[in-house]
C-alpha cells in the first residue's frame, strides 16, 4: 500500500524568486494551488477539513502576524505551520520578530528536508513536523538528525567514494570527519588537481559522488565548479555545490554548471547525507 503524502495548504508567494524554484524541486505539478497569506489558510480551515500542514512562504519579515499563527493553532492544533523563509528573511532571527510556534527553514534548505521527510514516512517512520515544539526546541533542533560514528579519516575501501573540491585541508577534514562515520569514504580533490589524493589506495576506484566547497560562486569559482562537474560526470556521479548563503542566481549558476544539487553553508550534516544518499540512489536506478 502506498504511502499517503502528507496533506497540505501553499501559502503566501509561491509563484515568485527562490519559492518558483524550490516548487518546481518538490512537486513539478504546475497547478499547485496556493492561498496569498496565512489568514487566507484560517478562513479556509474555518469551513473546511484542516491540513496536516501549511508551507507559508515567507518573502520578507512581517510577511504573515503572529495573531493568524494562534488563530489556527485554536482553530487546528495539530496543523504544523512551516515556514520557508526567503532572502530577505536571512537577518530576522537577530534583529527582527520571527513567526513563533512554527518549523522555520530557508528556501534553499527546504527542497533537501522535505524529500528526506517523505522517505521517513516511505520507511513507515514518523516525519520531523509531528515533534512537540517547546520554547527550546526550534526548527534548528528538529531537523532530521544524523550521528556519526567516528571521527576517523581512514580511507574505507568498502564504502562509497565521495570526491571532496574545497579550498583547503581544514574544510575537507570537517566534511570527511562527518560523513565517514556515517558511510561514505571521503577523498580531497582539490581545485586544479583532476586526480584523487591517495592514489596509492583509491586511484583504482572511481567517485559515487562530488562535493564542491565555494563562497559567492563569483566567475571564477563558476568556472572551477563546471570544470570539477564535467571530471564527475565521467564516472556518472552526481556533485553536491556548497556555497555561503546562495541566493536565487547562485542556484541557477550551480545548475548550469552542472551540479545536481545545492545546499548553503553551514550546511546541516543530516541533510548533506541525506541529499548524497538520494542522489546516489537515483544514479543508481537509473
Amino acid at each position: 500500500m502506498p504511502t499517503p503524502f502528507p496533506t497540505f495548504i501553499a501559502a503566501g508567494p509561491w509563484q515568485d524568486a527562490e519559492f518558483a524554484i524550490v516548487r518546481a524541486e518538490i512537486d513539478a505539478d504546475p497547478t499547485w494551488e496556493t492561498v496569498p497569506t496565512l489568514r487566507a489558510v484560517v478562513d479556509r480551515i474555518a469551513t473546511s477539513e484542516p491540513p496536516e500542514l501549511v508551507l507559508l512562504a515567507q518573502s520578507h519579515p512581517g510577511a504573515d502576524d503572529q495573531t493568524d499563527v494562534e488563530r489556527l493553532r485554536k482553530l487546528a492544533p495539530l496543523t504544523r505551520v512551516i515556514v520557508i523563509a526567503g532572502s530577505w528573511c536571512e537577518g530576522e532571527l537577530r534583529t527582527g520578530r520571527p513567526l513563533t510556534g512554527v518549523v522555520r527553514l530557508y528556501w534553499y534548505e527546504f527542497a533537501a528536508w522535505w524529500q528526506a521527510a517523505l522517505r521517513r514516512l516511505d520507511d513507515g517512520e514518523t516525519p520531523p513536523w509531528t515533534e512537540p515544539l517547546t520554547n527550546l526546541r526550534t526548527a534548528e533542533a528538529i531537523r532530521l538528525e544524523a550521528t556519526s560514528g567516528g571521527e576517523s579519516l581512514v580511507y574505507r575501501a568498502d564504502a562509497p567514494v565521495i570526491a571532496v573540491d574545497t579550498t583547503d585541508y581544514a574544510a575537507f577534514e570537517a566534511l570527511s570527519g562527518g560523513l565517514n562515520g556515517l558511510g561514505w569514504s571521503c577523498v580531497w580533490q582539490p581545485r586544479h588537481r583532476p586526480t584523487l589524493r591517495d592514489e596509492s589506495d583509491a586511484s583504482h576506484l572511481a567517485p559515487t559522488a562530488g562535493i564542491w566547497d565555494g563562497g559567492q560562486l563569483d566567475a571564477e569559482e563558476h568556472e572551477n565548479l563546471a570544470a570539477f562537474c564535467r571530471r564527475l560526470k565521467a564516472h556518472n556521479a552526481p556533485v553536491v555545490t556548497l556555497l555561503d548563503f546562495p541566493r536565487v542566481e547562485h542556484v541557477e549558476q550551480s545548475h548550469s554548471a552542472g551540479a545536481a544539487a545545492l545546499l548553503a553553508k553551514p550546511y546541516q550534516l543530516a541533510a548533506l547525507h541525506n541529499e548524497l544518499t538520494r542522489l546516489t540512489t537515483l544514479v543508481a536506478a537509473d
